[in-house]
């Protein structure tokens, strides 16, 4: 991690490193087989995009899926910022869930697209624990999940004061109700609900409404 995101990120950077000390969460992680390995940077995690008063559009995602052997080859840091389309394998396992999340933008910011995202868009999950590989379709704990929603989502959200929040899936929309949190909403850029054909049209949806609303705020 570079200087400069130390400064940029503290917030974030501040909130998963009281998560990392936190003995009741750790204690209820492993209680239900969730990974505990922040030792490499990457549970708990995670938030990709610019510093949050940069933020004009914050998605979440459900929680990160396990992390797969080409991950582990090359892991990432668990807080950053980069290109979201450039020099990544988008038909990857690991990537993929990117170029659905471009196709959104697209309706967003139709020209200069991944400028912007780059801009203006974060990402991030309602819950920062993955499931263990070979256990991505079951629920998440629910004692873990809640606890993790009282104690800390709550206040990542409330990094991100004037950013848009866009739920994608039907799992991130039920968290973030459960805390009446407005937001917009969309199918998941991940399958199975990605392969679904009414997928597209929930992304274009979401894309424009969204690109009205900034639209308004922003000019």
């Amino acid at each position: 991690m570079n200087d400069s995101l130390m400064l940029t990120h503290a917030p974030i950077l501040s909130l998963q490193a009281e998560m990392k000390e936190d003995k009741r969460f750790k204690a209820l992680c492993e209680q239900h087989d969730l990974p505990w390995d922040f030792e490499s940077g990457y549970e708990p995690r995670g938030y990709y995009g610019p510093a949050p008063e940069q933020v004009r559009l914050l998605v979440l995602l459900a929680e990160p899926g396990a992390v797969t052997p080409t991950e582990r080859q090359n892991l990432r840091p668990a807080i950053s910022h980069g290109p979201w389309i450039e020099g990544f394998d988008l038909g990857s396992q690991e990537y993929y869930w990117r170029r659905h999340l471009g196709e959104l933008c697209i309706h967003i910011w139709p020209e200069g697209t991944e400028d912007h995202m780059y801009a203006h868009l974060g990402k991030s999950n309602t819950f920062w624990m993955s499931l263990r590989p070979g256990a991505q379709t079951r629920p998440v704990p629910r004692e873990p999940l809640q606890y993790f929603l009282r104690t800390y989502l709550t206040r990542f959200l409330a990094l991100f004061p004037d950013a848009i929040i866009l739920a994608a899936g039907g799992k991130a929309q039920s968290r973030l109700r459960s805390l009446q949190v407005e937001f917009e909403r969309c199918s998941a850029f991940t399958r199975p609900e990605s392969n679904k054909p009414s997928a597209q049209d929930s992304w274009c949806c979401a894309g424009k409404a969204i690109a009205d609303r900034l639209a308004q705020r922003w000019t």
